[in-house]
């Protein structure tokens, strides 16, 4: 591994490479709305941030979003094994469920009873990805502790005409079909539609000899989208939008005590949304509309024993205005609505749900050399009464080309729903939760050069009050005592001459209230992400090591794995593409148990107009 290391840091040095890819980037026209719930330049962003766009998705041919995530900075990705199967994300070693998930800035249903499982979600659908490392509770509510990653697949009225259809195959008989695109509709208007088909026929993701011989664990996913944007007057602007998928995914419920169990499991999604925004002069307001639903069903195949079946339900209405009072302070505020519902069909919690309003306001000084933003939020919640949480950070340039950062803020995790109020012969609910809380602080140093930039961050996270599943109850508990994670983050994107470089590092020193390192986090990472264009051909490089790690009664090892994605556009409209995962064959596992797909081999055919 170490051999591995040190080639692929050598080869950062050498190759060219995709610097758009996961950078802090500098360019004042990037405008970006998750920082702060309004739309500024990323210049301005005093917390750690990067943008992901759909071409940078494009480009490295990601077929998951959990591929794409995996290569930002302090993201570390945990599955069940390969497409489909359950999957969670860290954020600087924080807990998947303390990491608050958006799309289109709206809360995923899915974290009404626990955290987002993104393997679900559709990359057809995603035309951009806003991801901001820290606490952001003061801004966003509940989850925001270790970060948020705002998952965008709505455009706008400007938006020009396009069509992009995919045609592909790969290992494991995996099949897509896709088609993407954006329809001018008079002077005004724009008609935005995504379709998809996935299939994957997957392979055996927990083998275990003499029960499960012989069976695989596939993937196969539906999905669409349509909205409808409007330009009503020079001030007024909206949209329509409904988004759905549906899938089907198959994993291992064989164990020695209940001998062998096929499971098959389905997901479908139906999200409706609605917005309006007015822009006058120093004063700009936007009003959002949602309602999600999920269905969820789980059965062990041919005595269609049903596991699991539940539904959630969420509804939400936003209002968020923003005044410039002079050209050097804005002023932001706004109150969001929120209704969860939980509908546990199979078990005994029957019917719950709980409404929780945010009131939140935001200041953002900007006085060069100096910056200043502050934020404080008031969650009123149905099940546990109102919570407080505030953030403040400030920015110095020290030159021209390099800035001096630091934040502190707190931030909190409500319990969802199933851990307040499932009921089965294995889990219960505990009512009396509190509250998960944390204080979080961040120091950074940025440096902006025409050779390159560079961005070194140092954070801590105190969190208190962790809620945990106690097998011996069995039930959910706060945890006595205080979390502690503190690390550092290295980014770097330079060029040597027509060669550009982005890479990444993660040192983090992540531990529970006892002092051991928590489950499944590493200690280090590097991440390195390059391109490079010959010609009619582009070519892109990815590599990622993870450290050592511990699981459930075993520690698992360091691995390492190489990626190549090849574009040849036999037409200027006109691309023929291949890639291959896992190019080395890496036999590795990122949860104990579970084997993640060797080298797999994908081609799919582009063309756009």
């Amino acid at each position: 591994m170490k051999k591995s290391l040190l080639a692929a840091t050598v080869a950062s040095l050498c190759l060219p490479s995709f610097a758009s890819f996961a950078a802090d980037t500098t360019s004042d026209d990037v405008m970006v709305v998750t920082a702060n719930r309004f739309e500024q330049p990323i210049t301005s962003v005093l917390a750690p941030f990067n943008v992901v766009t759909r071409q940078d998705i494009d480009k490295v041919q990601a077929k998951t979003l959990t591929e794409v995530l995996s290569l930002l900075p302090g993201v570390q990705i945990t599955q069940n094994g390969g497409r489909g199967q359950s999957s969670s994300i860290f954020v600087r070693g924080a807990n998947s469920d303390q990491v608050l998930v958006l799309v289109d800035g709206i809360r995923m249903a899915r974290s009404v009873a626990g955290n987002v499982d993104f393997n679900q979600i559709p990359l057809t659908q995603v035309q951009r990805i806003e991801f901001t490392r820290g606490a952001r509770a003061a801004i966003y509510g509940s989850e925001a502790i270790g970060g948020v990653i705002n998952i965008i697949t709505l455009t706008g009225t400007d938006t020009p005409s396009k069509t992009k259809l995919d045609l592909g195959i790969g290992s494991h008989n995996y099949q897509e079909a896709s088609v993407a695109g954006a329809y001018k509709i008079g002077d005004k208007s724009v008609l935005q539609l995504a379709a998809g088909y996935e299939n994957d026929k997957g392979y055996n993701v927990h083998p275990q000899p003499g029960l499960n011989d012989g069976d695989k664990h596939g993937f196969d996913s539906r999905n669409a989208s349509l909205a409808l944007h409007h330009q009503f007057t020079d001030e007024i602007s909206g949209y329509v939008a409904t988004r759905w998928y549906k899938n089907h995914y198959q994993y291992d419920g064989s164990s020695i005590y209940s001998g062998h169990q096929y499971v098959r499991a389905e997901t479908e999604f139906n999200d409706y949304s609605a917005g309006l925004k007015y822009a006058q002069n120093s004063y700009k307001s936007s009003l959002i509309f949602d309602y999600q639903k999920q269905d969820n069903l789980d059965y062990v195949d041919k005595t269609n024993v049903v596991n699991r079946q539940d539904q959630y339900h969420q509804r939400n209405v936003q209002w968020h205005n923003q005044y410039q009072l002079l050209s050097t302070l804005s002023v932001s505020g706004g109150i969001d609505w929120r209704q969860e519902q939980w509908n546990d069909l199979t078990g005994f919690a029957g019917n719950k749900e709980r409404d929780n309003t945010g009131y939140y306001a935001i200041g953002l000084w900007d006085y060069s050399p100096v910056s200043i933003e502050t934020s404080v939020r008031l969650d009123d919640n149905q099940q546990y009464g109102t919570h407080s949480t505030y953030n403040i950070a400030g920015g110095w340039y020290l030159t021209d080309n390099i800035q001096l950062r630091g934040s502190y803020g707190t931030a909190f995790k409500a319990p969802n729903l199933y851990q307040l109020y499932v009921k089965s012969a294995w889990s219960t609910g505990n009512s009396n939760l509190n509250p998960e809380t944390s204080k979080n602080i961040d120091i950074s140093l940025h440096a902006d050069y025409d050779i390159g930039s560079l961005a070194v961050t140092a954070y801590q996270m105190r969190i208190n009050d962790l809620i945990d599943y106690t097998g011996g109850t069995p039930s959910y508990e706060n945890v006595k005592g205080e979390s502690k994670i503190k690390g550092i983050e290295v980014e770097a994107g330079f060029d040597t001459g027509i060669i550009t470089h982005q890479l990444n590092f993660d040192f983090k020193d992540p531990r529970d209230s006892k002092g051991q390192q928590l489950i499944r986090r590493e200690k280090f990472s590097f991440k390195w992400v390059g391109t490079a264009s010959y010609g009619d051909l582009d070519t892109a490089v990815t590599y990622q090591y993870h450290g050592k790690r511990p699981d459930f009664r075993v520690e698992l090892p360091a691995y390492d794995t190489w990626d190549i994605a090849l574009t040849y556009w036999l037409q200027p409209k006109l691309a023929l593409k291949g890639r291959v995962a896992n190019l080395l064959n890496e036999d590795y596992e990122t949860a104990g148990g579970y084997a993640m797909p060797g080298r797999t081999y994908y081609t799919s055919i582009n063309y756009q107009f």
